[in-house]
Order: C-alpha cells, then sequence, then structure tokens
C-alpha cells in the first residue's frame, strides 16, 4: 500500500507572525485558529495545511503523508518497523493539533521527519482567501510537492520506493553549482496519485530541512499577481518565473521568513501512472527560473 498524498507539514520558525503575514497578505493563505499557539494556514477545505510552531530554528518540523484508511495506516507502520525504522505513536493531542485520526513519526535515511497519518477530521469549511487567491489545486494530490534534502540520496530513494510505496517520475541531474562541488542530483518521486511528483529528494544539505514547497494555483494570472504581491513588498527571490521541463509547472521561487523557499505556480503535469515511463534528464528547464544566491 502506498502514500497517498503529502497532506500537510509543519514548520519550527524564530518568528510564525511573519510566516503569518508572509503566507496571508503575500501567499493569499487563509490564517485560520487551531488548536494550539501556532500558526496555522489553510488552503482547502481541510483545516489547515501548513503549521507554524514557534521554535529556536527555522526548519522543517514534518512532513505528513497520508494514508486511504486505517489498513494502510497499520500497513504502513508494519514496513517502517521491518525496515528497521524506528517508529513513535503519536498521542491524542498530537492528533487534534494535526486533525487526524491517527499519526506516527519517524525519519528517513537522510533524517528527514516525517508522519504517516490517515482520518483528516475537521474537512469541510470553506476556504476564503484574503488576496483573493480562486483556489489551490488539491484534493486528491494533497498540498503540493515538498524536495528535502538527502545527501545519501541513493538510500533515501530506496526507503521511500521499497518502504513507503513512491514510485519514480524523473531523476535529473545538473552541473555543480560551484567550482569543486559535486554535481547536483535530485530524485523526484510520486505518490498514489496524479502530480508528477509530491516529493523529490535533492543530495546538497540545506540547513532549513526544505529546499522548497511547492503551492499550485490554476492560473498563470493568479501566479503573476502573487509575484506582484511579492515584488512590492521587497521579498527575495531564489528563482525568477519559469517552466520547468519534467512537470511543465511554470512558476517563481520566493524566500519565506527564516529561508524556506516556496515555489507558486500553475499548470503541472498531471499522469496516468498505468501509461507513464520514469525518465532521467539533464535539463531543468524550458526557460527562465534564474536562480539566484539569497541573502537571509
Amino acid at each position: 500500500m502506498a502514500v497517498a498524498r503529502l497532506g500537510y507539514i509543519g514548520i519550527s520558525s524564530q518568528d510564525p507572525d511573519a510566516w503569518n503575514a508572509f503566507g496571508s497578505d503575500l501567499l493569499g493563505l487563509m490564517s485560520v485558529k487551531g488548536p494550539g499557539d501556532g500558526v496555522y494556514l489553510k488552503i482547502d477545505d481541510h483545516p489547515y495545511r501548513i503549521i507554524v510552531n514557534k521554535g529556536a530554528e527555522d526548519r522543517l518540523a514534518c512532513m505528513g503523508w497520508e494514508v486511504e484508511d486505517a489498513a494502510a495506516y497499520e500497513h504502513t507502520i508494519a514496513a517502517l518497523q521491518a525496515a528497521g525504522t524506528p517508529v513513535e505513536h503519536g498521542d491524542d493531542a498530537g492528533a487534534v493539533e494535526r486533525s487526524v485520526s491517527a499519526y506516527c513519526s519517524a525519519a528517513d535515511p537522510a533524517g528527514n521527519p516525517l508522519e504517516i497519518y490517515h482520518g483528516r477530521t475537521n474537512v469541510g469549511d470553506a476556504f476564503e482567501s484574503p488576496q483573493a487567491v480562486s483556489r489551490f489545486l488539491t484534493g486528491d494530490m494533497g498540498l503540493g510537492h515538498i524536495v528535502v534534502p538527502a545527501p545519501n540520496t541513493d538510500e533515501t530513494h530506496a526507503f521511500y520506493k521499497d518502504v513507503l510505496g513512491f514510485g519514480d517520475s524523473d531523476d535529473l541531474t545538473l552541473p555543480p553549482p560551484a567550482e569543486g562541488a559535486p554535481e547536483m542530483r535530485v530524485v523526484f518521486m510520486h505518490a498514489a496519485n496524479p502530480r508528477h511528483h509530491s516529493l523529490a529528494l535533492f543530495n546538497l544539505p540545506n540547513p532549513t530541512g526544505i529546499v522548497h514547497l511547492m503551492l499550485e494555483v490554476p492560473t498563470i494570472d493568479e501566479v503573476g499577481a502573487c509575484l506582484d504581491r511579492i515584488n512590492r513588498a521587497g521579498i527575495p527571490l531564489l528563482a525568477t518565473l519559469g517552466r520547468h521541463c519534467n512537470d511543465n509547472m511554470l512558476s517563481f521561487y520566493a524566500i519565506s521568513p527564516g529561508g524556506i523557499a516556496v515555489e507558486y505556480g500553475c499548470e503541472g503535469r498531471q499522469i496516468d501512472w498505468q501509461n507513464f515511463e520514469a525518465t532521467k534528464t539533464t535539463v531543468a528547464d524550458v526557460w527562465g527560473h534564474e536562480y539566484q544566491p539569497v541573502a537571509v
């Protein structure tokens, strides 16, 4: 039984209020009251998809991977334990904060924190964007996608494929980012939904634990309107507007408070996995996406 989708992420932030303003005023996410003291950002009928709690550093706190039901949940726990991965069962208070029926915590071989859950609760309230974003593309495809560092790429790739049931989408290699550095490699993987990738593994370290998080809207006009808001606010870009080759996403990358990059895009490919063969590529973009170093 494979993981179905990325359901939520947790972020540790030195300044959750700044994240709240960035999410609502610039990205058009809906700030809502949650069960705890953190910042809760909603993008669809789920209670919230992003949870930001006060922390000593700015970094990924967890990736919440959803499985379809209680049986799949128990099967996944058994698969993790059989692979020798320590699993910590979540308590009732944690389940309430995440609005789930049950969850457990673990880490992948690169040390990235992950959670497996089933039964999202408190679903149904309407999403109303403070910036008039019509909607985000979620549903069966989940929150979006996340790219995490995995210097031990092959080992981490095998974990997600063999233990959690992800499939391969694309294996991208690019020239080294600087003289003396290794070439860059990004392994793109899909969950059991049509999104081209819900997860990607990057072979270089990242201090925040998130190379980037992607949010998808329906139209280029909504991407452009968000880019205008980002530019007016003086928020630095990690990458300018462009279109990726493998998933066709037309997007830009903005730097959130604390240095986590957020990709904001549209027109991502949706795949029939029964009629798809994983690719190996050496070109990242059709056009654009000029990457620039950013001091945070």
